[in-house]
């Protein structure tokens, strides 16, 4: 239930249900019982015309429940080097793996040239990597960002992830991440100036 939510921008008890095949009370009270121990928080949305309707949110501790690896072991590692070889070792570091990441990308894509079936295929990519990925109008959208507090931490890093899709796609792409409180998505989307991005139906 929390991974259905965690993948959606929000979504209220009929969605769920009906996602998940389960009946409206049974998951009525699942998600009373999860917003009782903090997993899950719960805002009246309107949806244009008509009743509001109840739309339920993952909090920090529903957040927690999905793994981000070891970030407290890789900002350390990162500070470390900062102070055994200077201020940019740490956006080296971060340079060089990515650059890694993107060979493996362009080993994987290699012969996908279809810019959709592109797109498509670096969504799998990423969702193999925990990032709970998928496409929606022609956008990259990604529920999970495993490497989160490391971004926060050094925010060059969200600018080099940035790169690395934008070179994978063979476009210029833009990383925006939207939130409500603390449930939130990355979404890469192609720049404005770039038209080699897919095209939205």
């Amino acid at each position: 239930m929390l991974d259905e939510v965690k993948r959606s921008s929000g979504l209220s008890v009929g969605a769920l249900a009906e996602r998940l095949g389960l009946s409206y009370m049974g998951v009525k009270a699942q998600c009373l019982a999860l917003e009782k121990s903090g997993h899950l928080t719960s805002r009246n949305t309107h949806g244009g015309t008509g009743r509001p309707h109840l739309v339920y949110r993952l909090t920090q501790r529903g957040q927690e429940v999905f793994s981000t690896g070891n970030n407290r072991l890789a900002i350390g590692l990162l500070r470390e080097a900062q102070v055994l070889y200077g201020a940019t070792a740490a956006g080296k570091l971060l340079f060089l793996e990515f650059q890694r990441r993107l060979v493996g990308y362009a080993e994987q894509l290699a012969g996908v040239e279809d810019p959709g079936a592109r797109l498509a295929a670096l969504a799998g990519i990423r969702e193999e990597e925990g990032c709970m990925a998928r496409v929606e109008g022609g956008k990259l959208i990604e529920a999970h960002c495993p490497l989160r507090e490391v971004f926060e931490v050094f925010p060059q890093a969200a600018e080099m992830e940035e790169t690395l899709v934008s070179k994978a796609l063979g476009w210029h792409v833009r990383r925006r991440v939207e939130s409500v409180g603390d449930h939130y998505q990355t979404r890469f989307e192609a720049a404005p100036s770039d038209a080699g991005g897919p095209r939205q139906e």
